[in-house]
């Protein structure tokens, strides 16, 4: 078949248009989309490292504050017993027994123990992983070298799973007793200062024409705490009278 001058050019020009296309729609537009695509991984990028230069800027009074508060939470948690069981009770209030002037206690009431439910704030965390969601493959090294920044020499970002093991427990101690009003504010005292946390919740005393002392009933609470490296130990009860219902030392 023959084409005409006319008819070649004609082809030569649809054949141009069709290429144009091709290499508009084939190259170009699929530039296109990679250029977006790179553009919006650069600025995540940009954005992970403005704030790992934020948190490099203050590094060392981060790890200066991290340690200082890890002191702080040893100091908390030695001010705690690991267990507590009716031995450490009664222990403790023949303890006050010999310890204080004129307090008799009569009656002693230990209910199980009352996990705390105390309200943690929720910790601000840095995932580097997460900050570089959604880049490809090609920033791979750039997302584990932002990853060594963040970790260097054992510097966690942060570590809240260190502490969900650690429970705080406490048991509403009962008292009757009797006491004089000195040893009412020794006992007062001793409960306060007590190397074991404490709290006294509820206190009612009432005056004993017959005796001149106070009666009277207490309510406090022992607390202990789980999860931390401390071991409990059941305590020696040597000493204390058994198979009585006053194991107490002031039996009058």
């Amino acid at each position: 078949m023959n084409f005409s001058k006319r008819d070649r050019n004609i082809l030569l020009v649809v054949a141009g248009v069709l290429v144009v296309l091709a290499v508009y729609f084939f190259v170009f537009l699929n530039l296109q989309e990679k250029t977006e695509a790179l553009k919006q991984e650069n600025q995540i990028l940009d954005d992970v490292i403005v704030k790992l230069k934020d948190l490099d800027k203050n590094r060392e009074q981060y790890l200066a504050d991290t340690e200082q508060f890890k002191g702080e939470n040893q100091e908390i948690k030695e001010e705690f017993p690991a267990g507590m069981k009716e031995e450490d009770d009664i222990l403790y209030i023949n303890g006050l027994e010999g310890s204080l002037g004129e307090y008799y206690a009569s009656a002693l009431g230990m209910p199980s123990a009352v996990n705390y439910e105390a309200a943690y704030p929720v910790p601000e965390t840095i995932n580097v992983d997460e900050m570089l969601a959604g880049t490809t493959t090609a920033t791979t090294d750039t997302a584990a070298a932002a990853d060594d920044t963040a970790s260097t020499d054992g510097a966690v970002l942060s570590d809240a799973s260190a502490y969900t093991d650690v429970k705080l427990y406490y048991v509403p101690v009962s008292t009757a007793f009797d006491v004089n009003y000195v040893s009412f504010k020794q006992l007062i005292t001793a409960m306060a200062g007590d190397a074991d946390k404490k709290s006294i919740e509820e206190v009612s005393l009432t005056y004993n024409e017959e005796t001149g002392l106070l009666s009277g009933t207490m309510t406090s609470n022992f607390y202990y705490m789980q999860g931390t490296d401390e071991v409990y130990e059941t305590p020696d009860v040597n000493g204390v009278s058994v198979g009585t219902s006053n194991p107490f030392r002031s039996v009058r």
